[in-house]
């Protein structure tokens, strides 16, 4: 089955810059390649690993199997791209799978806006706006999410029924909490899930950040959803 995100891009990126933000974890799922294949201009891939982390040896062998070597690479926090943000930006930005490890969601759709000129592809893991199982029911409207810190025993019982239901493991929901939420330096941990969240609601926080929604789809089965975002 194709995948609508890759869709999106095929028809944007002819003749345009591109730049996959948070792409380097698990490498297969980057949308770099993705990009220069379909004629991007440039394509840059954006991650916080420091530059000589493996990860990124990782990427460079991913590309050189598929004979891509036209591609920039740099480091980049998008909880805090800084003075350098105007710099980075590109016609298209990707981003997936990364607002829901993060203590403040808001902030980094405020920080893909600084680094997209045309559109933003952003993708997260949503929940459903009701879930009924046998160990009870939540609804997750347009205003409401959930902060997983601060989970109740009920709403975790209901929330662990639901994503084993998917096989899906969650520190601090299907299993217990082995890692801190933050590191002794103060910083957070942007391993574990923070936030559950429905596509309504995320799509509440998009329209704040300033981005219109031309398009929207769901993905991985029904567990992720993809908003295809213009300026």
């Amino acid at each position: 089955m194709a995948d609508q995100k890759d869709e999106w891009i095929k028809r944007l990126v002819p003749g345009r810059s591109f730049m996959d933000v948070g792409g380097l974890w698990g490498t297969k799922n980057e949308k770099a390649t993705v990009a220069l294949k379909a004629g991007a201009a440039r394509a840059t891939m954006a991650d916080i690993a420091p530059l000589d982390h493996t990860l990124w040896s990782d990427f460079d062998r991913h590309c050189a199997g598929m004979g891509i070597t036209n591609y920039a690479k740099t480091h980049l926090d998008i909880t805090a791209p800084g003075p350098a943000a105007p710099t980075l930006q590109h016609d298209v930005v990707h981003c997936s799978g990364i607002i829901y490890h993060l203590p403040d969601p808001y902030t980094i759709l405020a920080n893909l806006r600084r680094l997209t000129k045309e559109r933003l592809i952003l993708t997260s893991m949503v929940v459903p706006e009701r879930i009924k199982n046998k160990a009870g029911t939540l609804d997750f409207p347009a205003d409401h999410a959930v902060f997983v810190p601060t989970l109740t025993d009920a709403t975790r019982k209901v929330m662990a029924e639901h994503f084993r239901a998917a096989n899906i493991s969650i520190g601090g929901i299907t299993l217990p909490m082995e890692e801190p939420w933050l590191w002794p330096d103060g910083k957070p941990n942007f391993g574990p899930w923070w936030w559950l969240m429905s596509p309504a609601f995320l799509r509440g926080m998009i329209k704040v950040a300033g981005f219109k929604v031309e398009d929207e789809c769901w993905s991985w089965e029904g567990l992720s959803y993809s908003f295809l975002l213009h300026v």
